[in-house]
């Protein structure tokens, strides 16, 4: 800014603060009005010529120093001073002469002479003193504002002027809360990692955070609002800024409103909803009795809907026969296997005779937890008298499981006892290997494994398996200690943590679940397939629905039943022994499903258990009777194969469990949605749309409807509740257009039509089944009549026991509505659709880091001409002897940059080492010549280095044989060396 133009804004600002002292000075001493001169129609026009005279002489004349006449009460120049507040001024009547006398006094003394005032001059008086009084406020007000008026960034007020037509009065008003909060620091990061440039590896930056939280109201006269709220944590990204923008035209205007922004629309049918979390723009027009209501937005929810009966919350589920809770239920015996579909085949009687008493579960630890932890071997044929996977394990006395039932314990404790010690394990048990009973497959070695707390499964006792609340991954080992008695007698499988003295020792385990997954190992039949999750947790026994269905090739439609062999006429829920018992548990058919606690239900969990543990395969097969027509209709391949195969045998998966239960009763109804839009929710009871606040409450934050009308609650009525859910957050754009016309021919007859339309661009043109865009369209009319008379109430009134006064009511309402479903234009002409395309079915892994990989072990082969025999040595040097040296690493880029003052300069001058494949660096566009590299990335490639020499010595190789004169290994072409990583996927 110059110096000329500084000096003026100075000048400016003493100017201004002249007027404001003038201002001041006049706010103190209120102007008298200019009054004519014969405004007073009875003063007197006779004067004193002396006065007159000195009066003009005197060019502002002063006040007399006594009072002679109420005239010259008037005369009271604005530049004299006002008299002291101690000093008062009074009029009083006197009756005796009909006149009023005005006395000045300080306190009750009278210092000046009193003079009187006729009724006519106290009028005149009076009437002045009335009207200095009200110019005097005027002036005070005016005052006021104009201080009200000062500029303020938080409250700014401007006029119109002429708009004022158009917007209305009230100017231009803009109103600003909130605050904002800005932190800001500087980091420093140093990274000593050898791969990245020595630039890269010491870091200086700012660290910013801000916090903004902003609400903003403005008016355009008395019909345009805009508000805007802006806040920087809020929990969800549609909450985080809301804005609107709305006009609000007068009664007798065409457009009655028109909002922009956050809008909502309802319309004048019940059938087709409009929407609340609506971004766009609403407008809402008359034309004489026709009201028009216009919406083009995009759709920032979804519609759902859930139901209730008596306090109680109904839920549907419905799922395939694939669909079966996989690695959590676990038989702990194939004994228990062999023998559920019988000992459970008379519920609610068992018929085992088995009572578990004590069982100690153990897991791989992946939570850090060791105070309970324990070394532990499972071995997978412990405990089993026919179903083993290797022969040489022969049989035992005892035909139920027990350490008896083989010798494998008591060979594994006399024979190979040190493998008490976790680390001898492999090469201990490595003998065995020889009988084809192998580490990894037969059985399992765990360091510091967790013992899980018994709130962690649920243990059938009488059927002898057990129920993880939690599903393991692929890579986690399960095993089993357990105790229980039949017949009087009790028997024990592995090891209980009390069984050996010193907590060091390995303990001797039943293995459930290895790490391997194979489906020829008779292990692999102990993970129960026959248990199902509802997504639910204490499911009730009211109301609880279960049915069975398969889908019919020659109908098309699910049904119950299925027209083969022996079970033609039976529904499939008596077919699977899910329907033998009647609602007091004896033995009578009803057609519902049986409801029996901890057996066919375990309510806690939400899971329901098949009283067969093959139910869709070798059971259905069985009570078909007919193999070869079984074979049609069984899958078998669900309990012989993996998951992911069976499901690819499609024709098979043709049974569906459907049904639905009710979750803990009460007042309160989940939504299943949190951070509802408000004025979405839509409650009916009994077909009657409830009032909200008066019959039930809605907490929108966590999606709760309360209901306050106990009376719906005892009675039973179905309630209803539709709502919109923004918990999901879509990355496809909906767009909605919508069209409402309500015409009133009168008060009591409306007639209307609705149009909607919603579509959905999705992100690309290759959609799936199940994300098909919509694109549909709803239309619909209403009409509704309604009147009021009172002949019926005066003929109900002459009753004589009823006194009606109350007029009567007629009403009728009529709606129709039709869904025109469609597809995108994105998604070609004809609406196709992917039923897969793989393309999400494989996982990338960055290999450039070194510090992934790891030395790789001899490579192993069992075959008699194996190139490296000493790989199935353990503990001996011999192990390594053919290892040669193999090298994985980084080049520093200080060494290999040109144009950084850091590289040595015998390096910038070698030019052909720059240029050594070996050695230098890569860019991207070498590789990837159509990347795009974002802002900040550097464009050359991160490379990792492999050398071998396979004329030197690897690590371990402690082979002295097998060098010549100068240290170097011979025959370099029957070397190795190998690098090995982990490849970290769960499944």
């Amino acid at each position: 800014m110059s110096g000329s133009i500084r000096k003026y804004i100075y000048i400016i600002i003493i100017i201004i603060s002249g007027i404001l002292v003038c201002s001041a000075i006049l706010a103190s001493h209120p102007v008298i009005p200019y009054l004519p001169q014969d405004f007073n129609t009875d003063s007197s026009d006779e004067s004193d010529d002396s006065d007159a005279k000195k009066e003009k002489d005197i060019k502002f004349s002063v006040k007399k120093t006594f009072t002679e006449d109420w005239s010259d009460l008037d005369r009271k120049p604005p530049i004299d001073l006002k008299n002291p507040s101690n000093v008062k001024e009074e009029v009083e009547y006197d009756y005796l002469t009909d006149t009023y006398v005005y006395k000045t006094k300080v306190g009750d003394q009278v210092i000046s002479i009193p003079f009187n005032m006729t009724k006519e001059e106290y009028l005149n008086y009076t009437n002045r003193k009335l009207i200095q009084s009200f110019f005097n406020s005027k002036n005070a007000d005016l005052l006021v504002k104009e201080g009200d008026n000062e500029f303020n960034f938080l409250d700014m007020q401007f006029s119109l002027g002429p708009a004022e037509k158009i917007f209305g009065p009230g100017g231009i008003q803009v109103k600003t809360q909130g605050s904002a909060e800005i932190s800001f620091g500087l980091k420093q990061n140093k990274i000593e990692n050898p791969s990245l440039p020595a630039k890269a590896r010491n870091k200086t930056y700012f660290d910013f955070d801000e916090k903004i939280q902003l609400n903003v109201n403005a008016k355009v006269g008395d019909k345009m609002n805009f508000a805007l709220n802006y806040n920087t944590d809020a929990t969800f990204d549609f909450d985080a800024q809301q804005l609107k923008l709305s006009y609000q035209g007068k009664e007798d205007e065409i457009i009655k409103s028109l909002e922009a922004g956050n809008v909502s629309m309802t319309t004048g049918s019940s059938l087709i909803r409009g929407g609340a979390a609506l971004f766009g723009v609403k407008t809402s027009l008359q034309f004489g009795k026709l009201n028009v209501t216009a919406l083009l937005a995009q759709q920032e929810s979804s519609s759902q809907s859930v139901s209730s009966k008596g306090g109680a919350q109904t839920r549907n589920f419905e799922f395939m026969a694939d669909a079966y809770d996989e690695d959590r239920h676990f038989f702990l015996s194939h004994y228990f296997r062999d023998n559920y579909d019988q000992f459970i085949s008379k519920l609610p009687y068992i018929s085992s005779g088995i009572e578990i008493s004590k069982i100690e579960v153990w897991v791989t630890n992946k939570r850090g937890n060791y105070d309970e932890a324990r070394n532990i071997v499972g071995f997978m044929d412990l405990g089993e008298a026919s179903k083993k996977a290797n022969d040489f394990w022969q049989g035992g006395s005892v035909t139920y499981p027990s350490n008896s039932s083989n010798n494998l314990y008591q060979t594994i404790v006399s024979e190979y006892s040190e493998a008490r010690n976790i680390n001898l394990v492999t090469q201990v048990l490595s003998p065995l290997s020889a009988y084809g009973i192998d580490g990894g497959k037969d059985f399992e070695k765990v360091e510091s494994a967790r013992k899980m707390s018994e709130s962690e499964y649920i243990l059938n006792k009488s059927l002898g398996y057990i129920s993880l609340k939690s599903k393991l991954n692929s890579d986690e080992v399960l095993a089993v200690a357990f105790e229980y008695t039949i017949n009087g007698r009790a028997y024990q499988v592995g090891e209980f943590s009390t069984s050996t003295e010193n907590s060091q020792q390995t303990l001797f385990l039943k293995l459930l679940k290895g790490t391997a997954v194979n489906v020829q190992l008779p292990m692999w039949h102990l993970m129960m397939k026959n248990v199902y999750s509802l997504n639910a947790y204490q499911i009730q026994k009211d109301k609880f629905k279960l049915d069975i269905q398969y889908m019919s090739d020659t109908t098309g439609v699910y049904l119950n039943y299925i027209q083969a062999g022996n079970i033609a006429d039976q529904i499939l829920l008596r077919v699977l022994n899910l329907d033998r018992l009647d609602s007091r548990n004896e033995r009578n058919p009803d057609g519902i499903f049986d409801y029996v606690e901890g057996y066919t239900v375990i309510p806690s969990m939400g899971r329901v258990v098949f009283p067969a543990v093959e139910p869709f395969g070798s059971f259905l097969a069985s009570k078909i009777g007919d193999q070869q027509l079984a074979s049609k209709y069984c899958y078998q391949e669900l309990y012989d194969s993996t998951l992911t195969i069976a499901q690819q045998v499609a024709e098979k998966n043709k049974f569906r469990i459907k049904g639905e239960y009710r979750s803990s009763s009460g007042s309160e109804i989940n939504l299943n949605a949190m951070n509802v839009p408000r004025g979405s929710v839509v409650v009916t009871a009994g077909g009657v749309t409830l009032t909200e606040n008066t019959d039930y409450t809605v907490d929108y934050t966590m999606g709760i409807v309360t209901i306050l009308n106990q009376s719906i609650l005892d009675a039973g009525t179905n309630i209803n509740v539709s709502l919109e859910s923004q918990s999901m957050f879509s990355m496809q754009r909906k767009t909605m257009m919508g069209l409402d016309l309500q015409y009133a021919f009168n008060k009591d007859f409306n007639v209307g039509a609705t149009v909607m339309h919603l579509s959905e661009k999705p992100l690309t043109n290759k959609v799936t089944m199940d994300d098909i865009p919509l694109n549909n369209t709803i239309y619909g009319f209403n009409a509704s009549y309604k009147t009021t008379f009172m002949w019926l109430t005066n003929l109900m009134g002459a009753v004589p026991w009823i006194n009606a006064t109350a007029p009567s009511s007629f009403s009728v309402n009529g709606e129709f509505a039709q869904l025109v479903p469609g597809h995108s234009s994105s998604i070609t002409k004809e609406g196709h659709a992917y039923l897969d395309d793989f393309e999400s079915s494989q996982t990338g892994y960055d290999i450039r880091s070194p510090y992934a990989w790891q030395m790789a072990s001899t490579p192993y082969d069992p075959g008699s001409n194996a190139l490296f025999p000493e790989a199935s040595l353990s503990n001996d040097v011999e192990y390594g002897k053919n290892r040669a040296l193999l090298n994985w690493y980084n080049i520093d880029r200080l060494f290999t940059q040109k144009n950084s003052s850091l590289t040595p300069a015998h390096l910038k001058r070698d030019l052909d080492q720059l240029s050594n494949h070996y050695v230098r660096e890569v860019s991207y566009s070498e590789i990837y010549p159509n990347k795009e590299l974002s802002y900040g990335e550097s464009g050359i490639l991160n490379i990792m280095n492999i050398s071998y020499y396979p004329n030197e010595r690897g690590p371990y190789n402690l082979d002295w044989e097998g060098l010549d004169d100068m240290g170097y290994l011979t025959n370099p072409e029957k070397r190795w060396g190998g690098m090995m990583r982990k490849i970290d996927n769960t499944d």
